[in-house]
């Protein structure tokens, strides 16, 4: 892994990004605000996240119909281990890592699997930059930085969706394009070219009808909505007078900035957006970093360490998920 350049790209933005937030903090600061913190509030927060991961739950439930029905119970474990793996690898690669740890364990299509995580990713995209500019509308774009996170989010998900529909509207159009895609892979996959188009598509064209539409649409813009209210409780511990669209035009940005490559579950670029909104809404920057920083941790440490616990009740190593091979999986990263 740390051979790669993806490893050292996103090594490289999170060390540059976790300067940027630290650069205006005097340590003594940021120590005197963590140590006023009331942590009692990091209970609810993190069972009102874990209310988010369940609607998340519920609404791959729906995406994973056309690949094989699978209830939102027995999808949590897969999403966890997803998270952890987020959370600890660059580069977002849990999204491969959920896809091969569930394939492999249900005996479902790796590639049909990983559609659907990919059609999950456009819906929290657009739902966060829906948030972000309503948010924003609510409270202002007090910073530039805000504005351009806005900006270049908004250009990025309308030409996606633009794309991903295009792209399935008409499945002789998705079969050819994926294909050709394929054809760049080496020749040892051809046998498998057929059915691995035919899964990515059918898990692609999942949301073409209005039903699944409508109902993955509604839970993508509840889970979010329920994270923002984690986030609001975890404030409730630092005694910050900020309104609950503060707390999503914060959700959105943090977890918007997060998409470049990065380390450590957005280690950087996720407390810097969140300190850039709370510092616009007159908090202390002290404070602003602190609450940050706890605030990220909730996000990262329960599901990291419950996501290697599940890990290993399935007998599966950790380096073993670090080293997923395209040629056994049939899984692009």
């Amino acid at each position: 892994m740390v051979r790669s350049l993806r490893f050292w790209v996103s090594l490289a933005v999170s060390a540059i990004l976790i300067a940027l937030f630290l650069r205006a903090t005097h340590p003594r600061e940021l120590a005197g605000a963590l140590g006023d913190a009331d942590y009692r509030w990091l209970i609810p927060g993190t069972a009102v996240l874990f209310i988010a991961i369940v609607a998340r739950c519920i609404r791959w439930s729906v995406l994973m119909r056309p690949v094989a029905p699978m209830s939102p119970a027995r999808l949590f474990p897969y999403a966890i281990i997803g998270y952890m793996a987020n959370n600890l690898l660059p580069a977002r690669a849990g999204e491969v890592v959920r896809a091969y740890v569930l394939g492999d364990r249900e005996r479902v299509s790796k590639m049909g699997t990983f559609g659907t995580i990919a059609v999950e990713r456009l819906f929290d995209g657009c739902t966060l930059v829906l948030m972000l500019l309503i948010a924003g509308a609510l409270v202002g774009f007090e910073d530039g930085r805000l504005r351009a996170i806005a900006v270049a989010s908004t250009i990025l998900f309308l030409a996606a969706v633009v794309g991903f529909y295009l792209l399935t509207l008409r499945e002789e159009r998705a079969h050819r394009v994926i294909h050709y895609l394929l054809r760049w892979l080496p020749g040892r996959f051809e046998p498998h070219f057929e059915s691995v188009a035919e899964n990515l598509v059918r898990s692609l064209r999942s949301v073409h009808r209005p039903a699944p539409l409508l109902l993955v649409a509604a839970f993508s813009g509840l889970a979010w909505t329920i994270e923002a209210g984690a986030y609001a409780v975890i404030g409730r511990g630092f005694d910050m007078d900020v309104s609950f669209a503060h707390y999503c035009l914060l959700l959105a940005a943090a977890n918007l900035a997060i998409i470049i490559p990065t380390f450590f579950g957005g280690t950087g670029p996720f407390e810097w957006a969140a300190k850039l909104v709370l510092v616009a809404a007159s908090v202390d920057p002290a404070v602003a970093s602190a609450y940050s920083v706890v605030a990220h941790g909730v996000i990262l440490i329960p599901t990291t360490v419950l996501g290697l616990i599940l890990l290993w009740s399935f007998g599966v190593s950790f380096r073993r998920i670090t080293r997923v091979e395209v040629e056994e999986q049939g899984v692009v990263p």
